[in-house]
């Protein structure tokens, strides 16, 4: 005899196979998860917030510094990433300083920022080498003396073929 009623074995059945799909996405899941975290840049996280915090106040008498000197700059590129930098004042005649400081910040990625010292040449400008601006891509753009005394901060997109930055009044 013969018994039809014999049910196969769990393995051959739907429902476990069911069951166990969920738990087995969510491992699937958490293991990308923990490759995401251990792979990727965290360059926006901030260790010491107090420092940072006292930092901006810092980076804020710098902008009022160019405001009260009324200082511009008129940053020329050329094709090759290359340029020219002319440092201007509104308010009296100011002695330029004999290097700058070029920051180019990337919005997003950290390593592809651009830091650049620029010496004053003989006819009052600051040259800037081939292949430094970036011809592409959206940028922040930054310069301050050699000092740190003030900054001007502009040209937050595009880089266009000339850039004009100036201070804002604070």
């Amino acid at each position: 005899m013969h018994d039809t009623n014999i049910e196969p074995p769990w393995y051959r059945q739907g429902w476990p196979w069911l069951l166990m799909l969920m738990p087995a996405l969510a491992v699937v899941g958490g293991f990308i998860t923990l490759w995401l975290a251990l792979t990727s840049n965290n360059a926006l996280v901030v260790d010491d917030y107090y420092r940072e915090g006292k930092a901006i106040n810092q980076t804020l008498a710098r902008d009022r510094q160019a405001s009260q000197l009324g200082l511009s700059a008129l940053i020329e590129r050329a094709g090759d990433g290359s340029g020219t930098i002319r440092l201007e004042t509104s308010r009296g005649a100011m002695t330029p300083p004999a290097a700058l400081r070029l920051r180019l910040v990337h919005p997003t990625d950290a390593q592809a920022d651009r830091d650049v010292t620029t010496v004053i040449g003989p006819d009052g400008r600051y040259a800037i080498a081939a292949g430094t601006l970036p011809t592409s891509g959206r940028w922040t753009v930054m310069l301050e003396d050699a000092g740190n005394q003030w900054r001007l901060v502009g040209a937050r997109g595009e880089l266009p073929a000339s850039i004009r930055l100036a201070a804002e009044a604070l």
